[in-house]
């Protein structure tokens, strides 16, 4: 066989061979047998379940627990000395009184003796002064009779013993003062409604000037002492008159509800901790207990665009998991809050949806089906 019919041999199989080619991707058993298998490859990727959570305004809303405290105390110290004749059903270790409420009462006879003391010494400067006045008045009228256009000279005038009598007048209604104030001093009574933590005032006691007997605190002087991180400080800023609400107890029923502002945020933080800590003040004046511990829902700024996710589409590490062309692309979102609900995060593009729950050996890249979930996150 010469090389020519050899190579027009070989062609001839090549194009038969061809022709059986094409007529095998004709064939109709082929064709399912093929989309059989690339049905079954899709089928084989993992499935993941998806969230597709509606971007609305919502508040920043902090849950955080502290106590209640009270910004100072007051000690009760006398003014002046006296055996006490008076004490009031108030003073006593947690009794509460009002502003003005006379709480104790001191002897007052010692005090009214020298009261009307201090008004006789008035009345005779008064006096005084009244007759060194008229004698100077006279003294100057007889002496412009003997030296008619001369100047009455101070010594006739009695001008200085008019200035000493003045200045005892002074003096002596300088001390009926003091007299009536130290009298004033034997009622002992506060400015302020508040609440007593300690008494030892008794009827018949002798209280000294100076010498604590009891101490209380005033119902405005309670506030709120709530730690807080950096983070959840950040979400308030500014936090200083943000509006909140504290839950006093187990049950939030409308008993225990106490509405509050945040009235000042510390200067430093904790040294251990690294905490910051809010000064909630009370509205209302509540008669609550110094040490109580509490629950308080502080309200934020409002995030226009955001979502309320589940802490599920949480991943290791903090990421997200989303879905974009079948494919999971991690996402760091930017959360703005954490509370019982879950995480609040602002809003962003997150293709065929927010992964919801873990997956196993996710990687970045990796194919996936999703289905979504009702789930609301």
């Amino acid at each position: 066989m010469t090389s020519g019919a050899l190579q027009i041999g070989l062609i001839l199989v090549f194009v038969v061979g061809l022709g059986a080619y094409a007529f095998t991707l004709r064939d109709p058993a082929v064709e399912q047998r093929s989309s059989q298998i690339g049905s079954s490859r899709v089928n084989a990727l993992p499935i993941v379940n998806v969230v597709l959570p509606k971007p609305i305004a919502r508040e920043v809303v902090v849950d955080l627990t502290g106590t209640i405290n009270a910004r100072s105390y007051v000690e009760l110290v006398p003014e002046v000395s006296g055996r006490v004749v008076e004490v009031s059903r108030a003073l006593r270790a947690g009794g509460s009184f009002r502003a003005e409420e006379i709480l104790i009462g001191i002897d007052e006879r010692d005090f009214r003796f020298a009261l009307d003391q201090a008004n006789a010494e008035v009345a005779g400067a008064e006096s005084n002064l009244l007759l060194q006045q008229t004698e100077g008045g006279v003294a100057s009228s007889n002496y412009a009779l003997l030296h008619p256009g001369d100047s009455v000279p101070a010594l006739v005038a009695r001008e200085p013993q008019i200035g000493q009598a003045r200045a005892q007048l002074l003096s002596a209604r300088a001390r009926a003062a003091a007299a009536a104030l130290d009298l004033s001093r034997t009622k002992i009574s506060l400015p302020f409604a508040g609440r007593v933590t300690s008494s030892t005032a008794e009827v018949g006691q002798m209280l000294s000037r100076g010498q604590s007997f009891g101490r209380v605190f005033a119902l405005d002087a309670l506030e709120v002492n709530i730690p807080i991180g950096q983070t959840e400080l950040l979400n308030l800023t500014p936090a200083e008159g943000r509006a909140a609400m504290v839950y006093v107890g187990s049950n939030t029923t409308e008993t225990n509800v106490y509405p509050a502002i945040v009235e000042r945020v510390a200067a430093v933080l904790d040294e251990r901790t690294r905490f910051s800590k809010l000064y909630l003040r009370l509205t209302g004046g509540p008669e609550l207990s110094p040490g109580t511990f509490i629950n308080a829902k502080i309200v934020g700024p409002t995030v226009p665009f955001s979502y309320q996710l589940s802490e599920a589409v949480e991943q290791p590490g903090g990421h997200l998991w989303i879905v974009i062309d079948d494919k999971l692309v991690q996402h760091s979102p930017d959360i703005r809050n954490r509370s019982m609900v879950g995480i609040l995060v602002e809003a962003f593009d997150y293709g065929q949806g927010i992964v919801f729950g873990r997956v196993p050996s996710a990687f970045e890249g990796m194919h996936v089906r999703t289905m979504r979930v009702d789930t609301a996150p």
